[in-house]
């Protein structure tokens, strides 16, 4: 399944250099045969290092630096993506961050900062890359939404705006499902608690991750490369009758 099934298709993948980012880039480039356009925000030395990767595996790829949430970044770096590979095939919204604070505690420039780069940044990335899509009459895309959002918390620490991006992206996915179909598949992951670095960055640690993880149903936390390998899925020929979802990979941490 999804075996070289992007051959000769261009992924552009937001927030590359993290955990989930960066197994989508590799396996999206591995098993699946895409060109990948690899974008970052602050680490050059992590993009270059998946270019490399990427390139070990006979494909092509290009970093391109840019941040999601302001439009003249966003542009230029989708006009240079079309300009470098010809075409967009895939586009994958990953980029996001947490900081993690309470409710009562949590100001303004941080609920600012959480809920653009999700939500703005899907925004404008999508609108970029989609015109070009419907130009081409085809095209998938991928939002990464999160449990936290559908059930109120699940993370490591209280996240109200993460929470709320999160299911923001949810709807966002139905919306932009009906308004490119059917040219346009659109769909969204949804991970639980992930073992990666974004959780010690938010504000928590690899050990409330661990501790988290074993109130899922399958008692422990998940890896980035089981995310990758769904959102392949999403993105590959074989989820073709599939569009306007949220696929949930929580190892049963949100069922009710």
């Amino acid at each position: 399944m999804c075996e070289m099934d992007l051959l000769g298709k261009t992924a552009l993948i937001t927030g590359a250099t993290g955990g989930i980012g960066r197994a989508m880039a590799l396996l999206f480039a591995e098993e699946g045969g895409a060109d990948i356009v690899v974008n970052y925000n602050t680490s050059e030395a992590a993009a270059k290092a998946i270019v490399e990767r990427v390139e070990g595996f006979g494909r092509k790829a290009i970093a391109i630096k840019a941040d999601v949430t302001k439009k003249a970044e966003v542009d230029a770096m989708v006009h240079k993506a079309i300009e470098h590979f010809g075409h967009v095939d895939v586009l994958i919204n990953n980029a996001g961050l947490n900081r993690a604070a309470p409710i009562l505690e949590l100001d303004e420039a941080n609920w600012s900062t959480v809920v653009d780069t999700s939500m703005k940044g899907t925004y404008l990335v999508t609108q970029a890359v989609a015109r070009h899509m419907l130009e081409r009459k085809e095209g998938v895309i991928v939002n990464m939404a999160s449990v936290a959002g559908m059930v109120g918390e699940t993370s490591t620490a209280p996240s109200l705006h993460y929470n709320a991006a999160k299911q923001g992206i949810v709807a966002m996915t139905r919306t932009m499902a009906r308004a490119f179909g059917p040219e346009i598949r659109v769909n969204a992951v949804a991970p639980g608690v992930i073992a990666t670095e974004f959780h010690v960055k938010a504000g928590g640690s690899m050990e409330a991750v661990q501790k988290r993880g074993q109130d899922a149903v399958l008692k422990r936390p998940g890896t980035a490369e089981e995310v990758a390998h769904v959102a392949l899925f999403l993105a590959s020929p074989d989820s073709s009758y599939i569009t306007g979802q949220t696929i949930v990979v929580d190892g049963g941490l949100g069922m009710p």
